[in-house]
């Protein structure tokens, strides 16, 4: 005889409220119950861990996978027929892990149970082929997730940087797009091409849509933005420098898999206008580059009104606003920190990617 699915066995029925948070219940039946007629530890155990990973996996966007790695359960009391009330919520996230707790009540409000427990996070199914990106960067010190669009970066934006490039100080600051596999959202394992010449590290300012908008007026570009994160636009220089000579495009220099690492979000209410603000990037320590947003040639409000004029820009979409100077190689081995003051940190381990080795 087939045994039926777990949650069906037990007569689990759940519910998410809403982001992070879920509630299940049984009603209890002869098989939940031991010869004391009391309900068995798995049976309160296994509601537990299904509100509480239910509570994880409506907190992470809907191609992401989860497992428990842990739960501790502390027993209050015993329960006999009757119906059990469970409710769980995520208390916190790190970079690969959610952490959730909850509590089973009888149909008398009695707390039964309590749990504490981990959930380990995949952007995809284990079994399944590794991709770049999961399509979602994540605001910080909560639950919310932003499904991201588009990939939007402007280049030339620092008079540094233009200088060590050979741009000339005349020359306008250049937009480009990134496509979704370039996603690499709260950094940790960066793979990168070993087969295309150097690789460049560029840490810049990213600008969040929250509110969608047409031909956005400089004086409203700020009602647009959701907030900011830490960025890396990573560049293939040998390709984009062979475009350049070529006079073609940079798509593949720019918009490689895993070209574009990015921190959790911050709200824009924290920041303001994204000006002012320290930025770094140290590679093993050693500090690369470093500079300030108020050293922007063209700011926030003034990019989101000329690069509107031409696309609508939706919730979700990313805006990277350009890179002071300093910019270098980055090697499978390396630990790249950048670090943008009042917005937060981005930590990558570089690797090769073993598709391309």
């Amino acid at each position: 005889m087939q045994t039926p699915p777990f949650n069906d066995y037990l007569g689990v029925e759940i519910v998410r409220n809403s982001s992070g948070v879920a509630e299940a219940t049984i009603e209890l039946g002869p098989h939940h119950l031991n010869l004391r007629g009391v309900a068995h530890g798995g049976v309160v155990t296994g509601l537990l861990d299904s509100v509480l990973g239910a509570a994880v996996i409506s907190a992470i966007p809907d191609d992401w996978w989860c497992a428990t790695t842990s739960m501790s359960t502390q027993f209050v009391d015993g329960a006999g027929a009757g119906k059990l009330i469970g409710s769980g919520r995520v208390t916190r996230f790190g970079r690969h892990v959610a952490f959730a707790s909850g509590e089973v009540r009888d149909s008398d409000n009695r707390i039964i149970a309590t749990a504490q427990g981990t959930w380990h996070l995949w952007p995809q199914r284990p079994d399944m082929p590794r991709t770049a990106t999961s399509g979602a960067v994540r605001m910080r010190g909560g639950t919310q997730t932003i499904r991201v669009g588009k990939i939007l970066a402007v280049g030339r934006n620092y008079a540094a940087h233009k200088r060590e490039m050979g741009t000339a100080p005349e020359e306008p600051p250049v937009e480009f797009l990134k496509p979704a596999t370039a996603l690499v959202p709260g950094g940790g394992l960066l793979r990168i091409p070993t087969t295309a010449g150097a690789v460049h590290h560029e840490v810049e300012l990213v600008v969040v849509i929250g509110k969608a908008g047409r031909a956005i007026t400089a004086e409203r570009a700020l009602d647009h933005v959701l907030g900011y994160a830490v960025g890396l636009d990573l560049t293939l220089r040998d390709l984009q420098s062979e475009a350049k000579q070529r006079r073609g495009p940079w798509d593949v220099a720019k918009g490689f898999d895993g070209s574009a690492p990015v921190s959790e979000v911050v709200p824009r209410d924290e920041i303001g206008d994204g000006s002012g603000l320290e930025i770094t990037l140290d590679v093993n320590g050693k500090r690369r580059q470093s500079g300030n947003t108020s050293q922007i040639l063209h700011g926030i409000p003034e990019l989101i009104a000329h690069v509107s004029r031409w696309m609508t820009l939706e919730r979700g979409d990313l805006f990277f606003t350009g890179t002071p100077a300093g910019v270098g190689p980055i090697e499978p081995g390396d630990e790249v920190v950048a670090r943008i003051e009042r917005v937060g940190k981005l930590t990558v381990h570089v690797i090769a990617d073993d598709v391309l080795t």
